[in-house]
């Protein structure tokens, strides 16, 4: 291990003017004069800290920069395990150089290790200008190293789209956008330091750095791919995928009318992409070589045409299921409950997207159907059509029995949605106390034995699940 050793103006405070002298990685001895207590007093550390983390964040800034001032003769893989135990991502050093031995590290804790990564990684790129005066090569070790969590994401496999595990594939895409945008900073960070280097800078720094710009450049365009290719896999799954159970959820023999599990699962994943659709955007339009045309015309044009694509899939998966139903009314009411759902979630987002619009007169048609199919059968027992001096027999009694073997069959039916549930209930009881309420009063009908104040009552208990 490298020996740190250095003095100040003052003797043995670590502020102040340094005197120390280094041996460069080049192999040269060269004065530190101003430079490193200049690096020191630009350490941006502070800002939203309070008092005890300021003061351990500063005097870590400081550290930082002294093993690279002060590296001596070291070990340079002995000055990069320390600089990134210090950042606190020491476990980047367990990734193989092939990223083979770290795949293992993902998914799991992706998220604690992908922003731990992206913070060190932003900390490092602040340091530049430190390592342009002192040991360059240690400043690219540094970034290759930080790259194998790069290879091992991209390493990491295809996640699987269909039978619900949308969620898993929305955190690989977030990742890979999240790892983009801090490569993306990176070189832009190591850019913007370099157009404050003077002539003093050696010709042979320029070019190491020239290259970790282009080992950044290089990742960069890995995951603008990766993210494409994700997109596109997901996107080829979804629409794709085997009509099997599984997705639908729990169903019983007679089928369920409540929200399916696909349903949820891939609306919540349109919901989940809308977060990130200007970067999706931006990276997709990127790899398509399209990205000033397209971001012209439509800034969620993408995102866009995948929702459209999803949902018209949905609604003929939606359709091809409610037809295994055996009940009709049962069936109107699983596509009125999911296809509300759709359009409750999303056509806010997609406010000039035609078929998003189309939905809501879907919902429309569905109701009437299910009116058709439930209640005007129950209805047309008032009705008959034999004059009525020639009527043996009171219609209400068959009117009654019609009507308590659908409300009970239906009592327990799910519709989640509060406001849908509203609507459905008053579209009953239009149709029915409104027929009722007027068969009495045609016929003079005083004592019908359940009012139609009581039938309205019982109505109005329909679909609590």
């Amino acid at each position: 291990m490298a020996a740190y050793a250095f003095s100040t103006a003052s003797g043995s405070s670590t502020s102040g003017t340094y005197s120390t002298t280094y041996k460069s990685s080049r192999g040269s001895v060269v004065s530190s004069g101003p430079d490193l207590a200049s690096q020191l007093s630009r350490m941006d550390v502070s800002s939203g800290l309070d008092g005890d983390e300021e003061k351990l964040k500063i005097e870590r800034a400081k550290r930082l920069v002294m093993m690279v001032f002060c590296h001596g003769d070291g070990d340079i893989g002995a000055l990069v395990d320390r600089w990134l135990s210090e950042l606190g991502v020491g476990w980047v050093l367990d990734l193989a150089d092939d990223a083979s031995a770290g795949t293992s590290l993902l998914p799991r804790a992706q998220r604690n290790l992908t922003e731990n990564w992206i913070r060190a990684l932003n900390e490092i790129t602040r340091y530049t200008g430190a390592f342009v005066l002192g040991p360059v090569q240690l400043f690219k070790e540094i970034i290759l190293t930080m790259l194998r969590f790069v290879d091992a994401v991209l390493a990491a496999g295809n996640l699987d789209a269909t039978n619900g595990a949308q969620a898993s594939s929305v955190e690989k895409l977030r990742t890979l956008l999240d790892l983009r945008d801090a490569v993306f900073s990176a070189l832009e960070a190591i850019q913007l330091s370099s157009e404050s280097w003077d002539s003093s800078v050696e010709m042979e720094a320029q070019w190491r750095i020239g290259e970790v710009l282009s080992l950044l450049l290089a990742k960069e365009q890995r995951l603008i791919e990766a993210v494409s290719n994700t997109m596109a896999e997901i996107r080829s799954s979804i629409l794709n995928n085997n009509d099997d159970d599984d997705e639908w959820g729990i169903q019983t023999r007679q089928g369920s009318p409540d929200i399916c599990k696909l349903t949820r699962s891939l609306v919540n994943y349109i919901k989940s992409l809308w977060i990130d659709c200007w970067r999706l955007n931006y990276i997709v339009c990127t790899a398509a070589e399209l990205c000033n045309y397209v971001l012209e015309q439509d800034q969620t044009g993408f995102l866009t045409t995948l929702a459209v694509e999803i949902v018209s899939s949905l609604h003929v998966k939606l359709a091809k299921r409610s037809e295994s139903f055996p009940d009709h009314s049962l069936r109107f009411l699983f596509l009125i409950n999911n296809t509300h759902f759709i359009w409750q979630h999303l056509h806010q987002m997609f406010p000039k997207d035609l078929h998003m619009a189309v939905l809501a007169p879907d919902i429309d048609g569905y109701i009437r159907k299910y009116l058709q199919v439930s209640w005007e059968p129950v209805l047309s027992c008032l009705y008959n059509h034999t004059p009525r001096w020639f009527r043996k027999n009171s219609p209400l009694p068959k009117f009654e029995l019609e009507f308590q073997k659908t409300y009970t069959a239906q009592k327990h039916w799910k519709v989640p949605d509060p406001m849908l549930r509203t609507r459905l209930r008053k579209a009953i009881v239009e149709k029915v106390v409104s027929g009722f309420t007027k068969y009495l009063e045609d016929n003079n009908v005083t004592n019908p034995g359940v009012t139609p104040q009581e039938r309205e009552k019982m109505l109005l208990e329909l679909f609590e699940g």
